[in-house]
């Protein structure tokens, strides 16, 4: 697996770009990135985009899903409240953050929790993650865990927004993010890596 990322000055979120290094086929995590970044970002290494994979549903991690997989022709790949969510303006608070609505799009591919995404050598284990949305998922590829907005470095995601629940939140990160190795590498939505041994000692939110 190789992967790179690039960065959205506008809201800080984080765009992942996973592929196969020999095939050449691979998915893009959270388009929320402007989609000419995210085109060049994919020429650029080359790279056939048979997925995008969604953590969970607001605009900031949305924003050029609609061009991207028109530009591509890649299936939408979420859990089973993703698919809900993201087509739902209400929850996804497109009109509030892009100025417009993102409506009636739904996922082509809905994992299940613990449930793999499997093609060429990558092997992409989803993990219901829910807290931040009702619809958070992360996913996991061999040691590296792309946590969307689930777990920040000392920090985690907010629960004040539509379906959020800090109860809910904190026990998707104590349950199912802390019980990874502690050597799994964490690369989130919004700021820089971290890793699942540090944030069980030094996280502000919650420690293991």
């Amino acid at each position: 697996m190789k992967y790179t990322s690039i960065f959205n000055n506008e809201n800080g979120e984080n765009t992942f770009l996973i592929y196969d290094e020999n095939t050449l086929n691979g998915v893009i995590i959270d388009p929320g990135c402007k989609i000419e970044k995210i085109e060049k970002m994919i020429n650029e290494n080359n790279v056939k985009v048979k997925y995008i994979l969604l953590t969970h549903c607001h605009y900031d991690h949305i924003m050029s899903l609609i061009p991207l997989k028109k530009m591509t022709g890649a299936e939408i790949v979420s859990g089973a409240r993703g698919s809900l969510n993201i087509g739902d303006p209400d929850v996804n608070l497109t009109l509030h953050g892009l100025g417009y609505e993102i409506k009636d799009i739904h996922s082509d591919i809905i994992l299940k929790d613990g449930e793999e995404l499997v093609f060429d050598s990558l092997k992409i284990k989803c993990i219901y993650t829910p807290g931040h949305t009702s619809c958070g998922v992360c996913y996991l590829i061999d040691n590296d865990l792309f946590a969307g907005d689930t777990l920040f470095l000392r920090s985690c995601g907010r629960w004040d927004l539509p379906t959020g629940d800090m109860e809910v939140l904190f026990s998707s990160i104590k349950e199912k993010l802390y019980t990874l190795p502690d050597d799994t590498a964490v690369h989130c939505g919004h700021g820089s890596d971290t890793n699942i041994g540090y944030e069980k000692k030094f996280n502000f939110c919650i420690r293991a």
